[in-house]
């Protein structure tokens, strides 16, 4: 329940499941936030995240961010923070709100470390994108051990053909491995 083994002409191809379809879930992320902010699901209660002084003060400078992620948060007290929305397609993938957020400052964080004095803003902002896209896309696809049906493999596999750069996940790992006939012949003592 984490590798697919399939053949074509080449030979043997093994997937790892999560990895593509964490790369299948980047791409369509960042072709949604390049159409407008993701959409949002409002919370029947608010999730509550217990914060730090620097979260609480950062959370609006990280406002534009956040709306373009479909997170709608607000401070909740001295030491807390509200997610009042939640991006759908997380929602419906069962990531929880709190857990994203604190990962999500986490990453802001890191971002923070990592950014060169030398570094437009624009070029960082769209950085941090592109990395809280991955942190999202992560978090939501299938997981190593995760059963799929049938239908749901060979969609899986029909989208590795659909999306450009699907031989590695957006951390770089691969997605595929692949046994050419002439190594399978050499395993098995054949050439």
């Amino acid at each position: 329940n984490s590798f697919v083994v399939t053949q074509d002409e080449q030979g043997v191809v093994i997937v790892d499941q999560h990895a593509l379809h964490e790369r299948v879930m980047f791409e369509a992320l960042l072709a949604r936030v390049g159409r407008g902010n993701l959409e949002s699901q409002t919370l029947l209660t608010p999730a509550v995240i217990d914060a730090t002084a620097d979260q609480l003060g950062r959370l609006e400078e990280m406002r534009p961010l956040l709306n373009r992620i479909g997170v709608e948060a607000e401070a909740a007290g001295p030491r807390s923070i509200a997610v009042r929305a939640f991006p759908s397609f997380l929602f419906s993938r069962n990531v929880d709100p709190v857990d994203f957020l604190r990962d999500l400052f986490a990453l802001t964080d890191e971002n923070e470390e990592a950014a060169d004095a030398k570094t437009a803003a624009d070029a960082s902002d769209e950085r941090l994108l592109r990395d809280v896209l991955d942190m999202m896309a992560c978090k939501a696809a299938i997981k190593a051990g995760d059963h799929l049906s049938d239908l749901e493999l060979n969609e899986l596999l029909n989208l590795r053909e659909a999306v450009e750069r699907s031989s590695n996940c957006p951390h770089g790992r691969p997605t595929t491995v692949r046994l050419t006939i002439r190594e399978l012949e050499k395993l098995f003592g054949r050439a």
